[in-house]
């Protein structure tokens, strides 16, 4: 069942388009272009702003493959509700001011980007806009559910908590990792669990700048240590810059954490002859 999907008006496409060329341009150590994107997503995705409400509502069905069936399901119907509730017609009109200011600004190739998760959310955007007849609209649904539950293969490290929880749950991941993570990657998981698993503008921008820092360190310092070091960062290097093509996601998140500790024992001499 194909149905026709304008991409450029998908809220969590854009943001993803949007993020995928910040993690190129911190890669390629483009500031102008990376500070441009930053400022673009600052603009339209900051808290209460009505594309960030509506981007919300696509971020809904992250993370949900550890979730029952059920659960999703009621997801789907709540999120449906809330897509409608908002005014559509003033999100319309902040997308387009947004599409052109991409446009003029990052021009157009940047529609171009690798999106992983396309499929899923040109599904979600068809669902919300339930412009379908009830039998196609239900047995999408179903679809889409299958799919998000289709690979529930990995239990959630981090959970979801709610703000009056928050206080509690840092307190007691600090205390569970205080002797195995220092002082920065503490920091680092702890901006990651406040922002709901990286669910923010603060956030990404955030960790492409950590990615962007220990890129600069790892190549400015390669050659100070044995003879077999340098060859080991550079295929850490490599994996670094291969992260412009990958989703932010919890495997991302180690991923930068053993690099943090690379580093660190770097810095410490760990290979020093």
């Amino acid at each position: 069942m194909k149905l026709s999907h304008n991409k450029k008006r998908n809220t969590g496409f854009i943001f993803e388009v949007l993020i995928r060329e910040l993690s190129k341009a911190t890669m390629h150590e483009d500031k102008l272009r990376k500070d441009s994107v930053l400022t673009i997503l600052k603009s339209y995705f900051a808290k209460n702003k009505p594309l960030k409400k509506d981007l919300e509502i696509y971020n809904s069905f992250s993370d949900v493959k550890s979730l029952p069936k059920e659960t999703i399901e009621k997801i789907v119907v709540e999120a449906k509700k809330q897509f409608t509730k908002l005014d559509r017609e003033y999100i319309f009109k902040e997308q387009t001011k947004l599409i052109n200011r991409i446009n003029k600004t990052l021009g157009q190739k940047i529609w171009e980007n690798f999106i992983p998760n396309y499929k899923n959310l040109a599904s979600i955007n068809q669902i919300l806009q339930q412009k379908m007849n009830p039998q196609k609209q239900v047995i999408f649904e179903d679809k889409l559910v299958e799919s998000l539950t289709a690979t529930a293969t990995e239990k959630t490290v981090f959970p979801k908590v709610n703000n009056l929880a928050m206080k509690s749950f840092i307190e007691k991941f600090n205390n569970q990792y205080s002797d195995t993570l220092n002082e920065n990657q503490r920091e680092f998981l702890n901006k990651y669990i406040v922002s709901h698993a990286g669910d923010s503008v603060e956030f990404k921008s955030y960790i492409y700048e950590e990615i962007d820092k220990l890129k600069s360190f790892l190549e400015n310092n390669k050659d100070k240590y044995d003879k077999q070091t340098p060859k080991k960062i550079d295929k850490v290097l490599e994996r670094i810059t291969s992260y412009k093509n990958k989703r932010l996601d919890k495997t991302l998140i180690f991923e930068i954490l053993r690099i943090q500790t690379l580093v660190s024992e770097l810095k410490n001499n760990a290979y020093k002859d």
